[in-house]
């Protein structure tokens, strides 16, 4: 990738070094960790709702051309062609961003 630099700052950036921890570190970590949170349960609610209506995940899967065939998907079927890729894609870049880390913190 190129390095581009500039001979001087656009912005300038004021620096300040502390050697204690930032107050208001805490408060945003808890407010991120609810985020998250809320993240996974509206994730699960959503999840847990296309699991329990019949024909929501065919519904959303069909298009609205009447020339295309209707499509007829168990849950079974979804699963393993909807979860398990996006379950396996997740394991991947964890194991990739893992493998990154370690490589820079035994490196440098």
């Amino acid at each position: 990738m190129t390095d581009i630099s500039l001979s001087k700052q656009v912005v300038p950036v004021i620096t300040t070094v502390s050697t204690t921890k930032a107050e208001g570190s805490t408060r945003s970590n808890l407010a991120y960790a609810a985020f998250i949170l809320l993240c996974f349960w509206a994730g699960m609610q959503i999840l847990s709702l296309m699991a329990r209506a019949p024909g929501v995940l065919e519904h959303l899967a069909q298009g609205n051309d009447a020339t295309r065939p209707r499509i007829e998907m168990g849950f079974a079927v979804s699963t393993v062609f909807g979860l398990v890729p996006f379950l396996a894609g997740c394991v991947l870049l964890g194991v990739v961003s893992l493998v990154m880390k370690f490589y820079h913190r035994h490196h440098f």
